[in-house]
C-alpha cells in the first residue's frame, strides 16, 4: 500500500538517477509515491537532451502525461499536455528527446522487462496518444460523481481513461478563478492527483504547480477553493470511482496554513519557510 500523503510540492525532491528496470538508463525520477508491496510508483521521469534508448516491452502498465518538452516513441511524438496509457505487453519502439522532457509518469508495478513468450496487449485498454488541450470539455456536474449540494458552477473535466479492467479512471479536472466550494467529500477508492497549473487551497495548505497528494479511500476532504483558477490530472484508483459529498462543519478559508501529512521520509523534504 501506499501512505497518505497530503500534500507537497514535487519541486522539493531531489532528482535521482535511474534506468527503470533496466530498461531507460540514464534518466532522472522524482518519486511521489510508491506501493511498498507492489512496486506501484508515481514519478516524474526526466529525459536528458539527446536521450535514446531501444525499443522494448514492459511487464507492467504505463501511464504518462508531458508536462514539458516533447518525447517521441517510434514515429509518435508527445509534446506538453499530451496523455497515453500503454497497457502491459504493449511494444514501445526506440524511446528519444531531442530537447529532453519531464514526464509524470505511473507504472502500475515495479518497471520491469515482458518475457518473450508473452500474449499479446490488451487493446481495449491502450490510448495511444492524446493532446489534453485540444480535447473538448465536459462542464458542469460528471457522470461519475453524485452532484447534490456541490458548486458545479464553471467546473471542467476531460477524461482521458477509464480502464475496462479495473475500473480505475484518470481525468483532468479545472477550476475556474475565484471558485470554492462549502462540502467535503470521500471516496470509496484511492485519489491521487498532481496539480499542472493554478493554485488551490485546502484546509491544510495552498497547493500550487507541482503539488502532489495520493489519498487513501474514504477519508474526509475539504472544503477547496482557488483564486486564479487550476488544473489536475487526477485518478481514481482502486476500482469504480465515486463521490459522497456533505456539509462543511467549518467554513472555507483562503490561505490556510500549510499542515501537510506526509510518511517520515517525506517530511524531511519540506523547506524551513513552508513549515
Amino acid at each position: 500500500m501506499r501512505p497518505h500523503s497530503e500534500f507537497f510540492q514535487s519541486q522539493w525532491l531531489p532528482w535521482l538517477a535511474s534506468d527503470l528496470g533496466g530498461m531507460r538508463p540514464d534518466v532522472l525520477v522524482r518519486t511521489l509515491s510508491l506501493d511498498s508491496d507492489s512496486g506501484a510508483c508515481s514519478l516524474i521521469v526526466r529525459y536528458p537532451p539527446g536521450y535514446c534508448c531501444v525499443a522494448h516491452t514492459l511487464d507492467v502498465d504505463e501511464e504518462f502525461f508531458v508536462l514539458s518538452g516533447a518525447l517521441r516513441i517510434g514515429e509518435q511524438e508527445y509534446a506538453a499536455h499530451t496523455y497515453a496509457h500503454l497497457p502491459r505487453l504493449y511494444p514501445r519502439a526506440a524511446i528519444s528527446s531531442g530537447a529532453g522532457a519531464d514526464v509524470l509518469t505511473f507504472f502500475s508495478a515495479a518497471p520491469r522487462r515482458a518475457d518473450a513468450t508473452s500474449a499479446a496487449f490488451d487493446p481495449a485498454r491502450l490510448v495511444l496518444h492524446l493532446d489534453t488541450r485540444a480535447m473538448s470539455a465536459h462542464i458542469g456536474p460528471r457522470k461519475h460523481m453524485a452532484s447534490e449540494g456541490f458548486n458545479h458552477s464553471g467546473t471542467v473535466h476531460k477524461l482521458l481513461f477509464d480502464d475496462p479492467l479495473t475500473k480505475d479512471k484518470t481525468w483532468i479536472a479545472g477550476l475556474p478563478p475565484y471558485w470554492s466550494c462549502d462540502t467535503v467529500e470521500r471516496h470509496p477508492v484511492c485519489e491521487e492527483e498532481f496539480a499542472i497549473e493554478g493554485d488551490i487551497h485546502m484546509p491544510n495548505g495552498v497547493m500550487h504547480a507541482g503539488g502532489y497528494f495520493w489519498r487513501p479511500e474514504n477519508v474526509l476532504h475539504g472544503p477547496f477553493g482557488t483564486v486564479g483558477g487550476t488544473i489536475h490530472l487526477c485518478r481514481g484508483k482502486g476500482g469504480l470511482y465515486s463521490t459522497q459529498f456533505s456539509p462543511s462543519e467549518r467554513p472555507f478559508r483562503w490561505d490556510p496554513a500549510y499542515e501537510p501529512i506526509l510518511p517520515p521520509d517525506y517530511q524531511a523534504y519540506v523547506p524551513r519557510d513552508s513549515r
